[in-house]
């Protein structure tokens, strides 16, 4: 794989149970896709992937979190990261599209986070391309 086509938004998932797993795993799987086509790059020449995890809870393990958290940047290794907590309520509907939606809105304020960070730290970061990228990737992934 070229430099040029690494993936630049990676999506991870801690999650607390099988009966997390089995409702949310396939939508993830979408939105990696998606956020991996869309999401191209480069958006800046220090920070070449942006590492989101999902932390959703489960019958085993519950955060008794919502919402984008732990935001970081690791000049060095050249990545960001933040924590996206995800509560039962939000994954638990019959058809899924509470959960596509709670996701696709949590993507973006991390990303949103992460440009802020970024900011306020002088790190170069083209967060105009970044969110019009993630934004279209969401729009897709609620469709």
């Amino acid at each position: 794989m070229s430099e040029t086509s690494k993936t630049v938004i990676t999506l991870g998932a801690d999650v607390g149970g099988k009966d997390a797993h089995e409702a949310t795993h396939a939508h993830i799987l979408a939105f990696r896709r998606l956020l991996s086509e869309r999401c191209t790059g480069p958006y800046s020449n220090t920070i070449k992937e942006i590492a989101l995890v999902l932390r959703i809870d489960g019958a085993i393990q519950s955060w008794g979190k919502q919402g984008v958290e732990g935001v970081a940047l690791q000049k060095k290794n050249s990545f960001a990261t933040a924590d996206i907590y995800v509560p039962r309520e939000s994954w638990a509907s019959v058809d899924g599209g509470v959960f596509r939606s709670f996701l696709a809105v949590a993507v973006k304020e991390a990303i949103c986070a992460v440009a802020g960070c970024a900011s306020g730290k002088g790190v170069d970061l083209n967060a105009a391309d970044l969110d019009r990228d993630v934004a279209a990737a969401a729009l897709s992934f609620q469709d």
